[in-house]
């Protein structure tokens, strides 16, 4: 075994970054050859001062950038090898079944590009979308967008529409239309992730709002709001990430009445609610004045065209504009009206209900192997939210399934503030192509959750 000591001092950031980044500098570094064993997470989780949830989650994200692999029974290696994809990122492990990432499956989407790509050659008029246009983007380009989100109940003129690249584009140009520096955001308890990186550069801070099994408390948001005098609020009222938790037609009433009396602004990811049939109407179209809605076409289409779409009350449309300007100037032109061909001509349609058929199928098949066990979920979402029976923690069941070749999410990355993790983790049901990996999966992990963690001696 290596006795590998990693030096933090001058590492900004989460020590969990902080030490994946420095086993990266060390194997870059050759300072830890392939093939070289780390220490087991509790000694090093002793020797630096950490929690061991922290270590675990450090030996996960070098897991994912490829620095390490895990073997059952024998402990953490540095990989043979650093394989990047496409994107720049690294690969995962041969042999390891990743469900730590919520991304829909590909299907026939590709074909439906080449037939796009095909049209768009016969064309004479491409220069368009090679030009600077408009921060909000061209306006045929939002006038189809406008018509997507009629199908989630959000009436929005294409003047009150921006592009984004991607729903993450549109987060950061949402805050930074309704927040500025020392402003307070609210959040659930458990959060998208990605909202906290945003926060923090734009100097926003985030407030945690209690929620129950429905989703978000209206009475834990007004006690919050007459506390702290929030800006806004970031919710996912359909399929919550992690919870799955979608909030009921009254709550939904209820928070929409909060924000007009607090003069609050909402921000609605309604990423996933397309999966939803017959989701309780919108915040946006409760409150139209008071929402700014995000959504993008990377669950339902492809996340390679990189478009999103924010709707804002008429008054925050110049501010929304200014932040698309000083982030990326425009979307891409050319990636914006693939996905309106795509809405104009029904394809959208066609992938957004091919998406939710293999969500349902997978939601089915994971149902058969967790019976019995406490798992929050909706039938056609892409992902669920299993709670970890006694003993397990979650830190322990993460590293269990990780050394038995199952990646799965753990729960501290979604919570805001300094309040420890529920025991639980999420599985993204739709990461891997072959169902055949998917059950494998499954039926390792249900194994697990059949047995009790093994025993570790203390070397304290």
């Amino acid at each position: 075994m290596t006795i590998w000591q990693p030096r933090l001092e001058r590492r900004p950031g989460p020590r969990y970054l902080a030490i994946a980044d420095a086993l990266r500098d060390d194997v870059e570094a050759g300072r830890l050859a392939p093939g070289a064993r780390l220490p087991p997470q509790r000694t090093l989780a002793y020797s630096l001062g950490v929690t061991l949830g922290t270590v675990s989650r450090a030996y996960l994200e070098a897991a994912r950038r490829g620095l390490v692999r895990g073997e059952v029974g024998r402990g953490t290696f540095i990989a043979a090898r650093l394989a990047e994809d496409g994107f720049g990122q690294q690969q995962v492990e041969p042999g390891v079944i990743d469900l730590s990432l919520n991304r829909p499956l590909l299907g026939g989407t590709a074909a439906e590009l080449a037939r796009t790509l095909a049209e768009l050659a016969r064309e004479n008029d491409l220069a368009q979308y090679l030009a600077y246009q408009s921060e909000l983007g061209l306006l045929a380009q939002r006038e189809a967008a406008s018509t997507w989100l009629e199908r989630s109940g959000v009436e929005a003129g294409a003047e009150r529409i921006a592009i984004t690249c991607g729903a993450q584009h549109g987060l950061e140009v949402a805050l930074a239309a309704c927040a500025q520096p020392g402003d307070t955001l609210l959040v659930e308890g458990l959060t998208f992730p990605g909202i906290k990186p945003l926060a923090a550069r734009l100097g926003v801070t985030l407030k945690a709002v209690a929620s129950d099994r429905g989703g978000l408390l209206p009475d834990a948001l007004a006690a919050a709001c007459r506390e702290v005098g929030p800006k806004a609020l970031f919710t996912m009222p359909t399929l919550h990430n992690p919870t799955t938790a979608t909030l009921s037609a009254d709550r939904r009433s209820a928070i929409a009445g909060i924000a007009r009396r607090h003069d609050l602004t909402i921000i609605e990811d309604d990423i996933y609610g397309f999966l939803v049939e017959a989701a309780p109407a919108p915040l946006a179209a409760l409150a139209p004045e008071r929402v700014i809605y995000v959504t993008s076409l990377s669950k339902c289409m492809a996340a390679g065209l990189r478009v999103g779409y924010v709707a804002c009350p008429a008054a925050l449309v110049a501010r929304l504009a200014a932040a698309v300007r000083s982030s990326v100037w425009m979307a891409p032109p050319l990636m914006g009206e693939i996905a309106a061909r795509w809405i104009r001509d029904g394809t959208a349609v066609r992938l957004s209900r091919a998406r939710t058929d293999e969500a349902r199928r997978r939601q089915a098949l994971a149902a058969g192997f967790l019976a019995g066990h406490a798992v929050e979920t909706h039938p056609a979402s892409f992902h669920l939210w299993l709670q970890l029976p006694e003993p397990w923690r979650w830190s322990d069941f993460v590293a269990a399934a990780e050394a038995r070749g199952v990646r799965v999410t753990p729960p501290d990355l979604f919570i805001t503030g300094r309040g420890g993790a529920p025991h639980a983790v999420r599985l993204c049901l739709t990461a891997v192509e072959s169902e055949a990996r998917l059950k494998g999966a499954l039926e390792c992990l249900a194994s697990l959750l059949g047995a009790a963690p093994e025993a570790r001696l203390s070397v304290f």
